[in-house]
C-alpha cells in the first residue's frame, strides 16, 4: 500500500512505501542439511541445574518451522565433572550420534556458566535504585557434512546479558519488583538458546523506500499500487527530455528491480539516476544526489550479503 508523503523541504514530492529486507544467517549450514540434533554436553552449572535444558529447548523451539527440524538430546555427554573444564566432542563421537539418531548436522552446547545478581542503592533524591543482571557465557560447536561430504565442525563462542531495573520509595519495593536470581538465570538460560537460533536464522527487516511523484498522468505509480513490476519498469524507462523527470523515474526503477530480486540492476538505474541529478545545477538535485548515493550504500551491503 503506497501513502502519499509530505512535500520534502526541497519539492520533491515523493510517494512512501516499505519493502522486506531479508538478510542471510549469520550461520548457516549446507542445504542439504535439515534434521538437526541438538546436544547437551555441559557439566550442569549447581545454581542452574535445569539450565542446558531451557537453552537447548528453547533453541530448538525457535529452529522450528523453519528448513531445520530439531531434536533434543538432554542427557549430558560430558563425563569431566568440571564445570569450567570443557570436554568437546570428537568427530567420531559426533559421527556417531549422527547415526544414531539419523541427523545431517550436530548443535553442541559444549559449556554454559550463568552469573544472576542484583544491587540496590539509594539515589540522590531519596529513592531507592534496584536492578538485576544476568550474564551468560556459552561454547557450542556446530558438526556438519562438507561439500565433500565429510564431518567438519565449527566451534563458536557467545556471551549474552540481561537487565531488568526498578524504583521505589524502599530498598525492598525496588527489589521486590524485580526477578529473583533463580528467575533471572532461567530467562538468561532460554535467552541464549533463542539468540543462538536466530543467528541460525534470515532475519527480515521492513525498510522504507521513496518513489518520486513525476505528476498526476504518472501511470507507473499506477502499475506500482497494483504490483505489476515490469510494467512500471516499462513506463519509468521511457526517454524524458525533462532531466528531473528522467531521474526521478531512473530511482523509481531502481526501487521495483530491487523489490523483484535484481539487486544489479536496481544499482545500475540508481546510478543513472545519480549521475542525471548531478548533472542538473539545483539545490534540490545536489540533495537528491545524496539520497541516490545512501541508497546505493543500502544496495551494496545486500548485495555483498
Amino acid at each position: 500500500m503506497l501513502i502519499l508523503a509530505a512535500v520534502t523541504p526541497l519539492r520533491a514530492q515523493q510517494w512512501h512505501t516499505t519493502i522486506e529486507v531479508t538478510h542471510p544467517a549469520e550461520l548457516s549450514l549446507p542445504l542439504s542439511v535439515s534434521e538437526v540434533l541438538l546436544v547437551n554436553n555441559t557439566v550442569a552449572h549447581p545454581d542452574e541445574p535445569m539450565g542446558a535444558f531451557y537453552t537447548l529447548m528453547a533453541c530448538s523451539e525457535m529452529l522450528e518451522g523453519s528448513d531445520y527440524l530439531p531434536a533434543v538430546l538432554e542427557t549430558s555427554q560430558n563425563e569431566s565433572g568440571s564445570l569450567y573444564r570443557r570436554q568437546l566432542l570428537s568427530t567420531t563421537q559426533a559421527d556417531s550420534l549422527m547415526s544414531m539418531y539419523q541427523s545431517h548436522a550436530l548443535i553442541v552446547l559444549n559449556q554454559l556458566i550463568v552469573h544472576p545478581s542484583t544491587e540496590c542503592y539509594q539515589t540522590d533524591e531519596d529513592t531507592y535504585y534496584a536492578f538485576t543482571q544476568a550474564v551468560a557465557a556459552t561454547h557450542w560447536t556446530l558438526f556438519f557434512p562438507n561439500e565433500n561430504n565429510q564431518l567438519t565442525q565449527r566451534t563458536l563462542v557467545y556471551a549474552d546479558t540481561l537487565y531488568w531495573e526498578n524504583e521505589g520509595e524502599s530498598a525492598e519495593s525496588a527489589v521486590q519488583a524485580l526477578p529473583s536470581n533463580e528467575e533471572a538465570g532461567d530467562e538468561m538460560c532460554i535467552y541464549a538458546g533463542e539468540h543462538f537460533a536466530e543467528r541460525m536464522l534470515p532475519q527480515v527487516e521492513i525498510a522504507d523506500r521513496y518513489l518520486y511523484d513525476l505528476g498526476k498522468d504518472d501511470q507507473g505509480i499506477e502499475y506500482f499500487a497494483r504490483r505489476q513490476w515490469q510494467q512500471a519498469i516499462d513506463v519509468w524507462s521511457q526517454p524524458r527530455k525533462n532531466k528531473k523527470l528522467a531521474a526521478y523515474a531512473a530511482a523509481n526503477c531502481a526501487v521495483v528491480y530491487e523489490i523483484i530480486g535484481d539487486l544489479g540492476a536496481a544499482y545500475a538505474a540508481a546510478g543513472q539516476a545519480l549521475n542525471t541529478f548531478e548533472s542538473i545545477r539545483s539545490a534540490e538535485a545536489r540533495q537528491q544526489a545524496v539520497n541516490i548515493r545512501y541508497y546505493q550504500t543500502q544496495l551494496r551491503k545486500r548485495m555483498a550479503k
